[in-house]
């Protein structure tokens, strides 16, 4: 892994800048002195101190007695890092329930019926909210099942809850999807629907407005919780366009959406396969 990289996730997991560099310099290193800290890492010798000593109290270096100049030996990653894996889990845990309390004393909570979000993390926010309040079956409809990687632990919390998770797709090779299977029944729906629904759809697919635009239909897909709520998701084939998804919390429309989604994807992959067919 290269050091921005290491730096950067040792900053995820709670550790200031400085902190991160000094103790990845501690670990290349070995027992070493504050300067030869600074002098690795890159932390300023007038703070190299107070960043040691930060790290010292947080668990992951030890000064070492009877040095002089004092020096600092760092804790085996193997140690550190499910240490401060577990501090953030633990301070996650506790912020979680204080912000539910401040939550439930709110008298009144006002819940929007039809929002949209954009980009990957908030799409699959929504996605894991969706899916983790779901009391009875989660719908799923896309042309790329890959797409629920993100939400595969959300996926298992809603087996083990009982849910019926099925999922619906057109013209996928079943054996690419196995890990999906233990979550999931999947249906293949390629050559299902009205065939007036069918010609409609086609009309909408191949409108300039989403094939030029850079919309990519395999990138489209919704789920579907217990018939009441929705996420409809839109990828895209151009780095400068955000993939967004449209949140529908109306039961009727709900309803709509799965009785109108198989049709919806038999076509899409039949005008994927001429695309791919005539380029």
């Amino acid at each position: 892994m290269p050091g921005d990289d290491i730096i950067s996730d040792l900053r995820s997991l709670g550790l200031h800048l400085n902190e991160a560099k000094a103790y990845k310099a501690l670990v290349t290193l070995g027992q070493s002195t504050a300067r030869a800290v600074a002098d690795h890492s890159g932390v300023p010798r007038s703070k190299v101190y107070d960043v040691l000593y930060s790290l010292e109290d947080r668990g992951l270096v030890r000064r070492v007695l009877g040095s002089d100049p004092t020096e600092f030996q760092p804790y085996p990653p193997k140690d550190a890092i499910p240490y401060l894996i577990e501090k953030l889990q633990h301070s996650g845990s506790v912020v979680q329930t204080a912000l539910e309390n401040i939550e439930q004393e709110r008298n009144t909570e006002s819940r929007e019926l039809v929002y949209t979000v954009e980009g990957q993390d908030q799409i699959k926010m929504e996605m894991r909210g969706i899916i983790g309040e779901a009391q009875r079956e989660v719908f799923i409809a896309t042309l790329n099942p890959a797409v629920l990687s993100a939400v595969r632990p959300a996926l298992a919390e809603a087996k083990k809850r009982g849910l019926n998770i099925q999922l619906f797709t057109a013209g996928a090779k079943m054996e690419e999807w196995k890990e999906f299977t233990h979550y999931v029944e999947i249906t293949n729906v390629e050559g299902i629907g009205p065939a007036g629904l069918i010609e409609q759809m086609s009309t909408v697919i191949e409108d300039v407005a989403i094939v030029d635009a850079g919309w990519n239909p395999t990138q489209m897909g919704i789920i579907i919780a217990d018939n009441s709520e929705s996420i409809g998701m839109f990828g895209t084939h151009s780095a400068q366009l955000k993939p967004w998804a449209l949140v529908v919390r109306v039961p009727l429309i709900a309803i709509l959406q799965r009785q109108v989604i198989t049709a919806v994807l038999s076509q899409v992959q039949k005008f994927i396969a001429a695309m791919e067919t005539s380029s």
